[in-house]
């Protein structure tokens, strides 16, 4: 109803998906864990493809090579990838069918964007955190699971007071963070919860090599 009305009155969707943006942190907050999990898995594709554009310049490539048929596009679930004679046969389930097709390219480019889910598995840095139990990818596999504060939740459940998560890795608790404004605004807060924090821990000297012979002043 809202793009039908936005289309009335002459404003594009891109305008009202932007509406939408502002507005992801409070509706996936109003959402319980079952309807983020299902949007996730039913709606993420969709939201996915709107929400991030591509230049005016790379799109009016994109149509003229619609227009000579050199270009296509395909919505299915890849099923693999092999090297045959110099070119990639990749095979892959189109949406909607159960047969499984095969073709041949000379090139293939991942668009799919951050494996988040899989970042725990993929980033050394990460990998050690979660190994010591600091993290844990959170329930929606968008990222790191963490508090309202922007706290990491450790393997046991409980909030790692010094480990916070700003931007992207924290989506699974705040919805919408990839793009700038979100990310800057996400990082703002979470500078006001390290600020806080460094009010609470000991002062450079109290932590340095003579720390015990130091006094504590406070």
């Amino acid at each position: 109803m809202t793009l039908a009305a936005a289309r009335a009155a002459s404003v594009n969707w891109q305008s009202v998906f932007d509406q939408l943006r502002l507005q992801g942190p409070v509706l996936w907050a109003a959402l319980a864990p079952p309807e983020r999990a299902r949007l996730v898995r039913q709606l993420r594709v969709f939201w996915d493809v709107h929400r991030f554009r591509i230049a005016p310049q790379v799109a009016a490539v994109l149509d003229r090579r619609h227009a000579a048929g050199t270009v296509d596009t395909i919505a299915a679930r890849l099923v693999a990838s092999n090297d045959e004679d110099g070119s990639l046969a990749v095979s892959f389930q189109r949406r909607g069918q159960t047969r499984i097709e095969t073709m041949r390219f000379a090139a293939v480019i991942n668009t799919t964007g951050p494996a988040h889910g899989q970042a725990l598995q993929l980033n050394p840095a990460l990998s050690s955190l979660a190994e010591a139990g600091l993290i844990r990818t959170d329930q929606y596999g968008l990222g790191i699971e963490t508090g309202l504060d922007s706290r990491a939740i450790g393997r046991d459940g409980a909030a790692v007071a010094t480990l916070l998560v700003a931007g992207p890795l924290a989506r699974g608790t705040f919805g919408e963070l990839m793009g700038l404004p979100e990310v800057a605004r996400h990082a703002q807060t979470v500078a006001v919860e390290i600020a806080k924090l460094l009010v609470t821990l000991p002062s450079a000297q109290a932590i340095g090599p003579n720390a015990a012979h130091r006094p504590h002043v406070g």
